[in-house]
Protein backbone atom coordinates (compact mmCIF):
# COMPACT_ATOMS: atom_id res chain seq x y z
CA UNK A 1 0.00 0.00 0.00
CA UNK A 2 3.19 2.26 0.72
CA UNK A 3 4.33 4.70 3.26
CA UNK A 4 1.91 4.80 5.81
CA UNK A 5 3.23 7.86 7.25
CA UNK A 6 1.59 9.77 4.21
CA UNK A 7 -1.88 8.89 5.38
CA UNK A 8 -1.48 8.89 8.68
CA UNK A 9 -2.04 12.67 9.62
CA UNK A 10 -5.10 12.63 7.59
CA UNK A 11 -6.26 9.78 9.54
CA UNK A 12 -5.57 10.97 13.08
CA UNK A 13 -7.36 14.07 11.72
CA UNK A 14 -10.55 12.24 10.50
CA UNK A 15 -10.93 9.86 13.18
CA UNK A 16 -10.49 13.00 15.54
CA UNK A 17 -13.24 15.07 14.33
CA UNK A 18 -15.70 12.01 14.77
CA UNK A 19 -13.85 11.73 18.29
CA UNK A 20 -14.78 14.95 19.12
CA UNK A 21 -17.71 15.45 17.65
CA UNK A 22 -19.19 12.40 20.09
CA UNK A 23 -17.76 13.89 22.93
CA UNK A 24 -19.27 17.13 22.53
CA UNK A 25 -22.81 15.50 21.99
CA UNK A 26 -22.13 12.73 24.43
CA UNK A 27 -20.09 13.69 27.36
CA UNK A 28 -19.14 17.27 28.02
CA UNK A 29 -20.23 20.53 26.59
CA UNK A 30 -16.82 22.17 28.07
CA UNK A 31 -15.46 24.55 25.67
CA UNK A 32 -12.15 23.91 27.46
CA UNK A 33 -12.06 20.55 27.25
CA UNK A 34 -13.01 19.99 23.77
CA UNK A 35 -10.52 22.55 23.11
CA UNK A 36 -7.61 20.45 25.15
CA UNK A 37 -9.13 17.40 23.40
CA UNK A 38 -8.89 19.19 19.60
CA UNK A 39 -5.46 20.37 19.91
CA UNK A 40 -4.57 17.12 21.12
CA UNK A 41 -5.46 16.10 17.58
CA UNK A 42 -4.05 18.22 16.11
CA UNK A 43 -0.82 17.67 17.62
CA UNK A 44 -0.66 13.90 17.19
CA UNK A 45 -1.57 14.62 13.09
CA UNK A 46 1.92 17.07 13.22
CA UNK A 47 3.28 14.63 14.95
CA UNK A 48 2.71 11.48 12.31
CA UNK A 49 3.41 14.36 9.04
CA UNK A 50 7.66 14.36 10.77
CA UNK A 51 8.52 10.85 9.46
CA UNK A 52 6.77 11.73 6.28
CA UNK A 53 9.02 15.27 5.74
CA UNK A 54 11.85 13.08 7.28
CA UNK A 55 11.38 10.58 4.41
CA UNK A 56 11.10 13.04 1.90
CA UNK A 57 14.13 15.01 2.53
CA UNK A 58 16.21 12.02 2.17
CA UNK A 59 14.55 11.29 -1.27
CA UNK A 60 15.06 14.59 -3.01
CA UNK A 61 18.63 14.48 -3.42
CA UNK A 62 18.76 10.74 -4.57
CA UNK A 63 16.05 11.06 -7.38
CA UNK A 64 13.99 8.29 -6.23
CA UNK A 65 10.39 8.66 -6.61
CA UNK A 66 8.78 10.08 -3.45
CA UNK A 67 6.75 8.44 -1.16
CA UNK A 68 2.90 7.89 -1.95
CA UNK A 69 0.53 5.97 -0.41
CA UNK A 70 -2.82 3.76 -1.61
CA UNK A 71 -1.02 1.87 -5.34
CA UNK A 72 -4.16 1.29 -7.03
CA UNK A 73 -1.96 0.85 -10.60
CA UNK A 74 1.02 0.84 -12.48
CA UNK A 75 2.75 4.38 -11.33
CA UNK A 76 -0.88 5.52 -9.85
CA UNK A 77 -1.37 6.52 -5.60
CA UNK A 78 -4.01 7.97 -4.00
CA UNK A 79 -1.50 10.08 -1.62
CA UNK A 80 1.76 11.55 -2.28
CA UNK A 81 4.34 13.31 -0.01
CA UNK A 82 5.98 15.93 -1.76
CA UNK A 83 7.93 19.17 -0.66
CA UNK A 84 5.55 21.89 -1.21
CA UNK A 85 2.71 19.58 -0.02
CA UNK A 86 4.51 19.19 3.39
CA UNK A 87 5.26 22.78 4.11
CA UNK A 88 1.11 23.89 3.27
CA UNK A 89 0.71 20.50 5.71
CA UNK A 90 3.04 21.68 8.21
CA UNK A 91 1.65 25.22 8.67
CA UNK A 92 -1.97 24.38 8.28
CA UNK A 93 -1.46 21.86 11.25
CA UNK A 94 0.47 24.42 13.27
CA UNK A 95 -1.74 27.22 12.86
CA UNK A 96 -4.71 24.72 13.53
CA UNK A 97 -3.20 23.88 16.94
CA UNK A 98 -3.05 27.84 18.11
CA UNK A 99 -6.61 28.73 16.78
CA UNK A 100 -7.87 25.85 18.39
CA UNK A 101 -6.14 26.90 22.15
CA UNK A 102 -7.00 30.49 21.35
CA UNK A 103 -11.29 29.00 20.60
CA UNK A 104 -10.90 27.55 24.24
CA UNK A 105 -12.16 31.16 25.26
CA UNK A 106 -13.00 32.95 22.13
CA UNK A 107 -15.70 30.34 21.78
CA UNK A 108 -17.44 30.69 25.02
CA UNK A 109 -20.10 32.84 24.11
CA UNK A 110 -20.99 30.63 21.10
CA UNK A 111 -22.12 27.47 22.54
CA UNK A 112 -22.29 25.35 19.53
CA UNK A 113 -18.90 23.17 20.34
CA UNK A 114 -20.12 19.69 18.50
CA UNK A 115 -20.27 21.80 15.19
CA UNK A 116 -17.24 23.97 15.43
CA UNK A 117 -14.30 21.46 16.60
CA UNK A 118 -15.08 18.88 14.53
CA UNK A 119 -15.80 21.23 11.47
CA UNK A 120 -12.18 22.85 12.11
CA UNK A 121 -10.39 19.42 11.98
CA UNK A 122 -12.58 18.51 8.50
CA UNK A 123 -11.67 21.77 7.06
CA UNK A 124 -7.51 20.96 7.92
CA UNK A 125 -8.54 17.56 6.68
CA UNK A 126 -9.79 18.24 3.36
CA UNK A 127 -6.15 21.11 2.85
CA UNK A 128 -4.34 18.26 3.64
CA UNK A 129 -5.98 15.75 1.55
CA UNK A 130 -6.29 18.33 -1.03
CA UNK A 131 -1.98 19.50 -1.18
CA UNK A 132 -1.37 15.06 -0.96
CA UNK A 133 -3.46 14.09 -3.57
CA UNK A 134 -1.79 11.77 -6.29
CA UNK A 135 -4.68 11.78 -8.77
CA UNK A 136 -7.28 14.38 -9.52
CA UNK A 137 -11.09 12.84 -8.36
CA UNK A 138 -9.26 12.37 -4.61
CA UNK A 139 -7.92 16.40 -4.69
CA UNK A 140 -11.47 17.20 -6.00
CA UNK A 141 -13.04 15.02 -2.90
CA UNK A 142 -10.62 16.82 -0.25
CA UNK A 143 -11.05 20.21 -1.69
CA UNK A 144 -14.93 19.66 -1.45
CA UNK A 145 -14.29 18.73 2.13
CA UNK A 146 -12.01 21.71 2.66
CA UNK A 147 -14.93 23.69 1.06
CA UNK A 148 -17.86 22.82 2.40
CA UNK A 149 -16.16 22.79 6.27
CA UNK A 150 -15.23 26.63 5.25
CA UNK A 151 -19.20 27.51 4.07
CA UNK A 152 -20.12 26.35 7.36
CA UNK A 153 -17.84 27.84 9.60
CA UNK A 154 -18.18 31.23 7.89
CA UNK A 155 -21.55 31.34 9.01
CA UNK A 156 -20.93 29.83 12.15
CA UNK A 157 -22.95 32.60 13.50
CA UNK A 158 -26.01 32.09 12.20
CA UNK A 159 -28.12 34.74 14.27
CA UNK A 160 -26.46 37.35 12.42
CA UNK A 161 -27.46 38.23 9.16
CA UNK A 162 -24.29 39.53 7.43
CA UNK A 163 -22.73 35.95 8.21
CA UNK A 164 -25.29 34.19 6.27
CA UNK A 165 -25.13 36.56 3.25
CA UNK A 166 -21.05 35.80 3.36
CA UNK A 167 -21.19 32.47 3.65
CA UNK A 168 -24.07 31.92 1.01
CA UNK A 169 -21.92 34.25 -1.22
CA UNK A 170 -18.53 31.97 0.20
CA UNK A 171 -21.01 29.44 -1.04
CA UNK A 172 -22.10 30.30 -4.60
CA UNK A 173 -18.97 31.38 -5.49
CA UNK A 174 -17.24 28.10 -4.36
CA UNK A 175 -19.49 25.96 -6.38
CA UNK A 176 -19.13 27.67 -9.54
CA UNK A 177 -15.38 26.78 -9.19
CA UNK A 178 -16.16 23.65 -7.65
CA UNK A 179 -18.09 23.54 -10.99
CA UNK A 180 -15.54 24.24 -13.26
CA UNK A 181 -12.82 21.54 -11.91
CA UNK A 182 -15.22 18.69 -12.16
CA UNK A 183 -15.64 19.85 -15.65
CA UNK A 184 -11.89 19.93 -16.02
CA UNK A 185 -11.45 16.20 -14.81
CA UNK A 186 -14.42 15.19 -17.08
CA UNK A 187 -12.16 16.70 -20.19
CA UNK A 188 -8.82 15.01 -19.06
CA UNK A 189 -10.12 12.10 -18.27
CA UNK A 190 -11.72 12.13 -21.70
CA UNK A 191 -8.42 12.38 -23.11
CA UNK A 192 -6.21 10.42 -21.09
CA UNK A 193 -8.40 7.50 -19.83
CA UNK A 194 -6.87 8.21 -16.18
CA UNK A 195 -6.42 10.95 -13.26
CA UNK A 196 -3.25 10.04 -12.31
CA UNK A 197 -0.99 13.50 -11.39
CA UNK A 198 2.17 13.40 -12.54
CA UNK A 199 4.82 14.87 -10.36
CA UNK A 200 6.39 18.17 -11.86
CA UNK A 201 8.38 17.44 -14.59
CA UNK A 202 7.88 14.10 -15.38
CA UNK A 203 4.94 15.39 -18.23
CA UNK A 204 5.48 17.95 -21.07
CA UNK A 205 3.72 19.85 -22.78
CA UNK A 206 3.75 17.86 -26.24
CA UNK A 207 1.83 15.42 -23.54
CA UNK A 208 -1.00 18.22 -23.52
CA UNK A 209 -3.21 17.51 -26.01
CA UNK A 210 -6.58 19.78 -26.79
CA UNK A 211 -8.84 18.46 -24.15
CA UNK A 212 -6.06 18.08 -21.60
CA UNK A 213 -5.47 21.78 -22.27
CA UNK A 214 -8.95 22.39 -22.09
CA UNK A 215 -9.30 20.90 -18.84
CA UNK A 216 -6.26 22.36 -17.13
CA UNK A 217 -7.61 25.85 -17.96
CA UNK A 218 -10.71 24.89 -15.94
CA UNK A 219 -8.50 24.00 -13.05
CA UNK A 220 -7.09 27.28 -13.34
CA UNK A 221 -10.31 29.18 -13.19
CA UNK A 222 -11.89 27.02 -10.56
CA UNK A 223 -8.71 26.67 -8.07
CA UNK A 224 -8.58 30.61 -8.89
CA UNK A 225 -11.69 31.13 -7.30
CA UNK A 226 -10.66 28.98 -3.97
CA UNK A 227 -7.25 30.95 -3.99
CA UNK A 228 -9.21 34.19 -4.01
CA UNK A 229 -7.36 35.14 -7.67
CA UNK A 230 -8.02 38.85 -8.75
CA UNK A 231 -11.01 38.91 -10.58
CA UNK A 232 -12.12 35.52 -9.05
CA UNK A 233 -11.61 37.23 -5.75
CA UNK A 234 -15.10 38.95 -4.76
CA UNK A 235 -16.41 36.41 -2.09
CA UNK A 236 -12.98 36.68 0.41
CA UNK A 237 -13.91 39.88 1.56
CA UNK A 238 -17.09 39.25 3.00
CA UNK A 239 -16.08 35.40 3.79
CA UNK A 240 -12.98 36.40 5.85
CA UNK A 241 -14.74 39.19 7.56
CA UNK A 242 -17.56 38.30 8.94
CA UNK A 243 -16.67 34.80 10.15
CA UNK A 244 -15.29 34.26 13.54
CA UNK A 245 -11.37 35.78 14.05
CA UNK A 246 -10.29 32.33 14.99
CA UNK A 247 -11.37 31.03 11.26
CA UNK A 248 -10.40 34.12 9.54
CA UNK A 249 -7.32 33.30 10.69
CA UNK A 250 -6.88 30.05 9.08
CA UNK A 251 -8.69 31.37 5.96
CA UNK A 252 -6.56 34.32 5.18
CA UNK A 253 -3.26 32.24 6.90
CA UNK A 254 -3.48 29.16 4.89
CA UNK A 255 -6.49 28.20 3.72
CA UNK A 256 -6.62 29.75 0.32
CA UNK A 257 -2.39 29.63 -0.01
CA UNK A 258 -3.71 25.87 -0.46
CA UNK A 259 -6.12 25.97 -3.03
CA UNK A 260 -3.05 28.01 -4.93
CA UNK A 261 -0.45 25.20 -4.38
CA UNK A 262 -3.37 22.65 -5.99
CA UNK A 263 -3.40 24.90 -8.68
CA UNK A 264 0.35 24.99 -9.49
CA UNK A 265 0.29 20.88 -8.57
CA UNK A 266 -2.37 20.39 -11.28
CA UNK A 267 -0.51 22.68 -14.28
CA UNK A 268 2.85 21.71 -13.63
CA UNK A 269 2.21 17.68 -13.04
CA UNK A 270 0.12 17.68 -16.10
CA UNK A 271 2.90 19.37 -18.26
CA UNK A 272 1.47 23.38 -18.94
CA UNK A 273 4.91 25.36 -19.48
CA UNK A 274 6.14 26.41 -16.99
CA UNK A 275 7.43 29.76 -18.27
CA UNK A 276 3.77 30.83 -19.41
CA UNK A 277 1.87 29.81 -15.84
CA UNK A 278 4.88 32.02 -14.58
CA UNK A 279 3.95 34.68 -16.93
CA UNK A 280 0.44 34.17 -15.92
CA UNK A 281 0.73 34.37 -12.41
CA UNK A 282 3.08 37.93 -12.71
CA UNK A 283 0.49 39.49 -14.31
CA UNK A 284 -2.56 38.10 -11.99
CA UNK A 285 0.36 39.23 -8.97
CA UNK A 286 0.48 42.84 -10.45
CA UNK A 287 -3.85 42.60 -10.18
CA UNK A 288 -3.70 41.02 -6.60
CA UNK A 289 -1.34 43.63 -4.72
CA UNK A 290 -2.59 46.85 -6.75
CA UNK A 291 -6.48 45.90 -5.93
CA UNK A 292 -6.07 44.60 -2.69
CA UNK A 293 -4.35 47.49 -1.32
CA UNK A 294 -5.80 49.73 -2.90
CA UNK A 295 -9.09 48.92 -1.67
CA UNK A 296 -7.86 48.06 1.53
CA UNK A 297 -6.91 51.88 1.76
CA UNK A 298 -10.66 52.69 1.99
CA UNK A 299 -11.77 50.14 4.39
CA UNK A 300 -13.44 51.12 7.49
CA UNK A 301 -13.97 47.55 9.03
CA UNK A 302 -11.18 46.30 10.28
CA UNK A 303 -11.35 42.58 9.18
CA UNK A 304 -12.53 43.78 5.80
CA UNK A 305 -8.99 45.63 5.97
CA UNK A 306 -7.07 42.31 6.55
CA UNK A 307 -9.11 40.52 4.10
CA UNK A 308 -7.75 42.98 1.06
CA UNK A 309 -4.52 43.08 2.73
CA UNK A 310 -4.70 38.93 2.24
CA UNK A 311 -5.50 40.01 -1.97
CA UNK A 312 -2.71 41.92 -1.34
CA UNK A 313 -0.25 39.34 -0.03
CA UNK A 314 -0.98 36.75 -2.14
CA UNK A 315 -0.06 38.73 -5.19
CA UNK A 316 3.47 39.27 -3.12
CA UNK A 317 3.37 35.65 -3.01
CA UNK A 318 2.70 34.92 -6.64
CA UNK A 319 4.90 37.35 -7.75
CA UNK A 320 7.78 35.19 -5.84
CA UNK A 321 6.50 32.05 -7.02
CA UNK A 322 6.09 33.34 -10.72
CA UNK A 323 9.19 34.71 -11.22
CA UNK A 324 10.71 31.66 -10.44
CA UNK A 325 8.61 29.44 -12.99
CA UNK A 326 9.27 32.08 -15.89
CA UNK A 327 12.91 31.83 -15.21
CA UNK A 328 13.53 28.72 -14.13
CA UNK A 329 14.89 29.77 -10.75
CA UNK A 330 14.45 27.44 -7.63
CA UNK A 331 15.69 30.27 -5.83
CA UNK A 332 12.52 32.76 -6.38
CA UNK A 333 10.08 29.81 -5.99
CA UNK A 334 11.66 29.40 -2.95
CA UNK A 335 11.25 33.01 -1.66
CA UNK A 336 7.37 33.08 -2.50
CA UNK A 337 6.95 29.85 -0.26
CA UNK A 338 9.42 31.14 2.09
CA UNK A 339 7.07 34.62 2.26
CA UNK A 340 3.30 32.25 2.63
CA UNK A 341 4.80 31.00 5.76
CA UNK A 342 5.53 34.02 7.21
CA UNK A 343 1.88 35.22 5.88
CA UNK A 344 0.67 32.88 7.51
CA UNK A 345 2.14 33.76 10.81
CA UNK A 346 1.69 37.24 10.57
CA UNK A 347 -2.26 37.19 9.25
CA UNK A 348 -3.00 34.58 11.84
CA UNK A 349 -1.72 36.63 14.23
CA UNK A 350 -3.23 39.87 12.87
CA UNK A 351 -6.69 38.11 13.38
CA UNK A 352 -6.49 36.75 16.40
CA UNK A 353 -5.71 40.12 17.92
CA UNK A 354 -8.64 41.92 16.49
CA UNK A 355 -11.02 38.70 17.95
CA UNK A 356 -9.68 39.61 21.24
CA UNK A 357 -10.43 43.34 20.71
CA UNK A 358 -13.94 42.39 19.32
CA UNK A 359 -14.42 39.67 22.20
CA UNK A 360 -13.65 42.20 24.98
CA UNK A 361 -14.52 45.78 23.54
CA UNK A 362 -17.09 44.68 21.07
CA UNK A 363 -14.93 46.27 18.20
CA UNK A 364 -15.57 45.80 14.62
CA UNK A 365 -14.52 49.36 12.84
CA UNK A 366 -10.71 50.84 12.72
CA UNK A 367 -11.93 53.92 14.79
CA UNK A 368 -13.20 52.33 17.75
CA UNK A 369 -9.78 50.12 18.21
CA UNK A 370 -8.49 53.41 19.75
CA UNK A 371 -7.40 52.86 23.45
CA UNK A 372 -6.34 49.40 22.41
CA UNK A 373 -2.65 50.27 23.94
CA UNK A 374 -4.58 51.11 27.02
CA UNK A 375 -6.73 48.15 27.50
CA UNK A 376 -4.79 45.79 26.20
CA UNK A 377 -1.22 46.48 26.20
CA UNK A 378 -0.32 43.18 25.00
CA UNK A 379 -2.68 43.23 22.26
CA UNK A 380 -1.50 46.31 21.03
CA UNK A 381 1.88 45.11 20.88
CA UNK A 382 1.30 42.14 19.24
CA UNK A 383 -1.21 43.43 16.78
CA UNK A 384 1.72 46.29 16.17
CA UNK A 385 3.89 43.28 15.54
CA UNK A 386 1.64 41.50 12.82
CA UNK A 387 0.72 44.51 11.13
CA UNK A 388 4.56 45.81 10.71
CA UNK A 389 5.41 42.33 9.28
CA UNK A 390 2.59 42.75 6.73
CA UNK A 391 3.97 45.82 5.84
CA UNK A 392 7.35 44.96 5.29
CA UNK A 393 8.95 46.52 8.38
CA UNK A 394 12.74 45.53 9.02
CA UNK A 395 13.82 42.88 10.44
CA UNK A 396 10.51 41.18 10.65
CA UNK A 397 9.44 38.04 8.45
CA UNK A 398 7.42 40.26 6.43
CA UNK A 399 10.13 42.51 5.31
CA UNK A 400 12.31 39.08 4.73
CA UNK A 401 10.44 37.63 2.47
CA UNK A 402 9.90 40.99 0.34
CA UNK A 403 13.51 41.09 0.43
CA UNK A 404 14.05 37.38 -0.97
CA UNK A 405 11.84 38.20 -3.63
CA UNK A 406 13.32 41.42 -4.83
CA UNK A 407 16.95 40.12 -4.63
CA UNK A 408 16.09 36.96 -6.48
CA UNK A 409 13.79 38.66 -8.99
CA UNK A 410 16.18 41.28 -9.64
CA UNK A 411 18.62 38.75 -11.38
CA UNK A 412 15.97 37.60 -14.25
CA UNK A 413 16.53 39.72 -17.64
CA UNK A 414 13.33 40.21 -18.49
CA UNK A 415 10.67 42.70 -19.19
CA UNK A 416 7.55 41.32 -17.44
CA UNK A 417 9.71 40.48 -14.44
CA UNK A 418 11.01 44.10 -14.18
CA UNK A 419 7.29 45.48 -14.84
CA UNK A 420 6.19 43.12 -11.78
CA UNK A 421 8.94 44.38 -9.73
CA UNK A 422 8.35 47.89 -9.89
CA UNK A 423 4.61 47.18 -9.20
CA UNK A 424 5.56 45.25 -6.26
CA UNK A 425 7.43 48.16 -4.55
CA UNK A 426 5.36 50.53 -5.31
CA UNK A 427 2.38 48.71 -4.07
CA UNK A 428 5.00 47.83 -0.99
CA UNK A 429 4.48 51.63 -0.50
CA UNK A 430 0.70 51.96 -0.78
CA UNK A 431 0.60 49.09 1.33
CA UNK A 432 1.86 51.41 4.01
CA UNK A 433 -1.31 53.60 3.98
CA UNK A 434 -3.68 51.48 5.77
CA UNK A 435 -1.25 49.60 7.82
CA UNK A 436 0.99 52.36 9.99
CA UNK A 437 -2.61 54.33 10.20
CA UNK A 438 -4.53 51.33 11.75
CA UNK A 439 -0.86 51.16 13.70
CA UNK A 440 -1.27 54.79 15.09
CA UNK A 441 -5.20 54.09 15.48
CA UNK A 442 -4.58 51.49 18.44
CA UNK A 443 -2.18 53.63 20.26
CA UNK A 444 -4.19 56.99 19.96
CA UNK A 445 -6.81 57.57 22.85
CA UNK A 446 -10.60 57.31 22.70
CA UNK A 447 -12.43 60.40 21.78
CA UNK A 448 -12.90 62.94 25.15
CA UNK A 449 -16.57 61.77 24.98
CA UNK A 450 -16.17 58.14 26.06
CA UNK A 451 -16.25 57.30 29.58
CA UNK A 452 -13.24 56.48 31.33
CA UNK A 453 -14.88 53.34 32.85
CA UNK A 454 -14.02 52.11 28.96
CA UNK A 455 -10.28 52.73 29.56
CA UNK A 456 -9.77 49.76 32.13
CA UNK A 457 -7.23 47.23 31.80
CA UNK A 458 -8.34 44.11 30.81
CA UNK A 459 -7.10 40.92 32.27
CA UNK A 460 -7.36 38.39 28.95
CA UNK A 461 -7.71 35.11 29.12
CA UNK A 462 -4.45 32.77 28.46
CA UNK A 463 -6.34 30.30 26.28
CA UNK A 464 -6.01 33.98 24.16
CA UNK A 465 -2.67 35.40 25.16
CA UNK A 466 -0.97 31.98 24.37
CA UNK A 467 -1.50 31.86 20.71
CA UNK A 468 -0.46 35.67 20.26
CA UNK A 469 2.54 35.12 22.34
CA UNK A 470 3.55 32.20 20.08
CA UNK A 471 2.63 33.54 17.01
CA UNK A 472 4.43 37.56 17.85
CA UNK A 473 7.53 35.46 18.11
CA UNK A 474 7.52 33.55 15.09
CA UNK A 475 6.97 36.74 13.60
CA UNK A 476 10.08 37.67 15.42
CA UNK A 477 12.21 34.52 14.58
CA UNK A 478 11.45 34.40 11.00
CA UNK A 479 12.47 37.80 10.62
CA UNK A 480 15.72 37.92 12.53
CA UNK A 481 17.09 34.09 11.16
CA UNK A 482 15.12 33.42 7.92
CA UNK A 483 17.96 30.90 7.19
CA UNK A 484 15.91 28.39 8.75
CA UNK A 485 13.15 28.49 7.03
CA UNK A 486 14.60 29.17 3.90
CA UNK A 487 16.32 25.68 4.66
CA UNK A 488 12.69 24.50 5.28
CA UNK A 489 10.73 25.41 1.68
CA UNK A 490 14.46 25.07 -0.27
CA UNK A 491 12.71 21.90 -1.29
CA UNK A 492 9.43 22.91 -2.12
CA UNK A 493 11.22 25.73 -4.43
CA UNK A 494 12.72 22.58 -6.63
CA UNK A 495 10.13 20.33 -6.52
CA UNK A 496 7.65 22.89 -8.82
CA UNK A 497 10.77 22.86 -11.52
CA UNK A 498 11.49 20.18 -14.00
CA UNK A 499 13.97 18.12 -13.51
CA UNK A 500 16.10 19.27 -15.95
CA UNK A 501 15.85 23.06 -15.17
CA UNK A 502 16.63 22.71 -11.04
Amino acid sequence: MGNVWVVLPLACLTCGAFAVYLAARLLTQRNDLLATLTTTVFALALGALVPAFLTVRQTMPSGRPLPTWGHFGAGSAFLRADPGALVIAGVALGLGILVTIYSGRYLALDQRYETYYPLLLLLVTGLLGMVLAADLFNLYLFCELMSIAAYVLVAFRRRTRTAIEAGFKYLIMGSVGTIVVLLGISFIYRENGHLFLPTPGDASASDLGAWTRVGVACFLVGLGVKSAIVPLHTWLPDAHGRAPSSISAMLSGIVIQSAFYALLKVSLGLGFPARTLGGLLIVVAVLNMTLGNSLALVQTYTKRLLAYSTIAQMGYVMLGVGVGLRQNQSAAVQAGFFLLVAHAAMKGLAFLCKGVCHFYHDTTTVEQLRGTAIRTPLVAVAFTTALAGLAGVPPLAGFAGKWFILTRALHAPDGLVYVGLALFLLNTLLGLGYYLPLIGTLFTPPASDVGSETLTRIHISPWMVVPLVILGALVLAIGFYPGPWLDWVADAGLHLLAPGMR
